[in-house]
C-alpha cells in the first residue's frame, strides 16, 4: 500500500523522514565511536609517555633500566630497544611491525599508525627519540580496548535497526495524521455531484495550509453552482419560448391537413406559419448572440464612435412608431465612446424599442449623454409610461424575463432577451447599466468609467 509504484505524498514523505533519521544516527553514531575510540587511544598514549618518564630518555637502556622495564611488565608494558633499525633488546614475544623504521619509530605518524596485530593481538605503541641510533618503542596490548569498542559498535548497530524500525513507524502514524484533513478534504469534493453543487468544504478544523485552497475551492464551486443554475433555467426557459410557437405550427398544420381548403387560405395559414418560424428563428439567434457576448466570443470592429450620431440613427429609425403613439424623442448632450459600432447600436437600440413600447402617448422620451473631457461616460433614456415594480427591478437583465409570470406569448413583443443582450454589452466594454422606475417614471442609465474608455 505504501510502496506502490505511482508516486505517492505519503510514501515520499514517510521515506524522506526515515532517510533524515537514519543519516542522523549514522553521523551521531560515526562521531560517538569515533570519540570513544580517540578516547581510549589518547588514554593509552598517556599511560605510554607517564610510564616512560621513569627512563633516561638521554641514553640508551642500560642493564639497571632493563631491570626498570622488566618491572613494566608487571603493568603490561611492551618495550623494545631499537639500535641502528635492529632490535636489540625486547621484553615479551610480541614482535613490531616488519618495517618499524617506517611503521613505528616515524614520530610524526598519527596515532592510528602506531597500531598493529600481533598473533590476534592488538597493540598500541608510542616510540621515543634516544639518539641518532637508538630508539625506544613503548606499547601496551589494547585487546580490552577493541572488545569494548566492537561491544559499543555491535550495541549501536542493534540500536540503529531498532530506531530506524521505530521511526518507520511513527513516520507513519505522523504522517497518516498529518494527511487526514487532506483525506477529509478529498471526500467532501468526492460528494460533488452536478445535482450537489450546494456541498462546501468546511474550514474552520483544516490546516492553515490546506485552507486558502478549501476557499479557492468552496469559491469555484459557487461560480459553478451559479453557472449549473443558469444553464439549467436557460435550457427551461429556452424550451418554454420554443414549445409555444413549435405547438402552434403543429397544431395550424393538422388543421390544414384535416380538410381540403382553397389557395388562400392555405396562403393564410402559411403566412402565419412563417412568422412563427421567424420568430422561432430570431430567438435563436439572439440565444446564440447573447451566449457569444456573455463569453466574449463576438467580433469586435471598435472604433471610435461619436455617440450622438450613432444614437441620431437609432432616433430616425424608431420615429415612424413614435410617431403613431404622438411620441417625441430628444437627444441632449456629447460623448465619445470606443466600442463596435453595430454591438453599440444593438444596446441602444432594445432600450429605445423598450422605451417607445411601454411610453405613455403624447409623452417625450429623453436620451441624456454626459461626458466630460476623458472623464466618465453616462447614457441615460428616460420615459414616461408603465412602472416596472420593485420586485421586478432586479430581474429584468435576465433571460427570457418577462413581467408576465405567465409566458404567454405577445406577437408584438419579443422573447425577452433584449434587456439581456444590452447588459451584455455593456459589461464586455467594463460599463454598468441599471434600471430605476417610480410613479410611472423608467430611467436606463449606462456608466463607462474613464479607464475603460481608451
Amino acid at each position: 500500500m505504501i510502496f506502490n509504484r505511482k508516486p505517492s505524498m505519503r510514501k515520499n514523505l514517510i521515506l524522506m523522514f526515515l532517510g533524515i533519521t537514519v543519516v542522523l544516527q549514522l553521523m551521531l553514531g560515526s562521531i560517538a565511536q569515533y570519540t570513544i575510540k580517540k578516547h581510549f587511544l589518547d588514554l593509552g598514549s598517556s599511560y605510554i609517555h607517564e610510564s616512560f618518564t621513569a627512563l633516561n630518555r638521554n641514553t640508551a637502556i642500560t642493564p639497571y633500566q632493563q631491570k626498570m622495564i622488566r618491572g613494566f611488565e608487571r603493568n603490561s608494558l611492551k618495550v623494545w630497544n631499537i639500535e641502528n633499525n635492529i632490535i636489540s633488546y625486547q621484553n615479551s614475544s610480541a614482535s613490531l611491525p616488519s618495517d618499524p623504521s617506517k611503521f613505528v619509530l616515524d614520530n610524526k605518524a598519527s596515532m592510528y599508525s602506531r597500531q598493529w596485530i600481533d598473533k590476534e593481538d592488538h597493540y598500541l605503541a608510542e616510540s621515543f627519540y634516544i639518539n641518532e641510533t637508538t630508539t625506544v618503542v613503548v606499547g601496551i596490548n589494547i585487546n580490552n580496548h577493541i572488545e569494548f569498542f566492537e561491544a559499543v559498535s555491535t550495541m549501536f548497530f542493534w540500536f540503529t535497526t531498532v530506531m530506524t524500525l521505530l521511526a518507520g513507524l511513527y513516520s507513519v502514524v505522523i504522517v497518516s495524521n498529518g494527511l487526514r484533513p487532506l483525506k477529509r478534504f478529498e471526500n467532501y469534493i468526492a460528494r460533488i455531484r452536478p445535482g450537489h453543487l450546494d456541498i462546501r468544504i468546511p474550514t474552520q478544523k483544516l490546516p492553515s495550509e490546506l485552507e486558502e485552497l478549501a476557499i479557492g475551492q468552496n469559491n469555484m464551486l459557487d461560480r459553478l453552482d451559479e453557472g449549473f443554475k443558469r444553464l439549467s433555467d436557460f435550457s427551461s426557459d429556452i424550451a418554454h419560448e420554443l414549445r409555444t410557437p413549435l405547438t402552434n405550427l403543429t397544431t395550424q398544420t393538422q388543421v390544414v391537413l384535416s380538410s381540403d381548403r382553397d389557395v388562400a387560405e392555405y396562403r393564410d395559414i402559411l403566412g402565419s406559419n412563417l412568422e412563427e418560424l421567424e420568430r422561432i428563428n430570431k430567438t435563436i439567434n439572439d440565444t446564440l448572440y447573447l451566449a457569444k457576448a456573455e463569453n466574449s466570443l463576438l467580433y469586435k470592429n471598435n472604433e471610435k464612435l461619436k455617440l450622438e450620431d450613432v444614437i441620431d440613427q437609432l432616433i430616425e429609425y424608431h420615429s415612424i412608431a413614435a410617431e403613431d403613439k404622438e411620441l417625441e424623442i430628444k437627444m441632449v448632450g456629447t460623448g465619445v465612446l470606443n466600442c463596435d459600432k453595430q454591438m453599440f447600436q444593438r444596446a441602444i437600440n432594445n432600450l429605445l424599442s423598450n422605451a417607445v413600447r411601454h411610453s405613455t402617448p403624447f409623452s417625450t422620451i429623453r436620451i441624456l449623454i454626459k461626458q466630460e473631457e476623458d472623464q466618465d461616460l453616462t447614457i441615460s433614456i428616460n420615459n414616461v409610461g408603465d412602472t416596472i415594480p420593485a420586485d421586478c427591478l432586479p430581474f429584468i437583465f435576465g433571460r427570457f424575463y418577462r413581467k408576465d409570470k405567465s409566458r404567454e406569448h405577445d406577437y408584438g413583443f419579443g422573447a425577452g432577451l433584449g434587456l439581456a443582450i444590452t447588459k451584455s454589452i455593456i459589461e464586455t466594454y467594463g460599463g454598468t447599466i441599471t434600471a430605476e422606475s417610480f410613479e410611472g417614471k423608467t430611467k436606463f442609465e449606462m456608466f463607462f468609467p474613464a479607464e475603460k474608455l481608451v
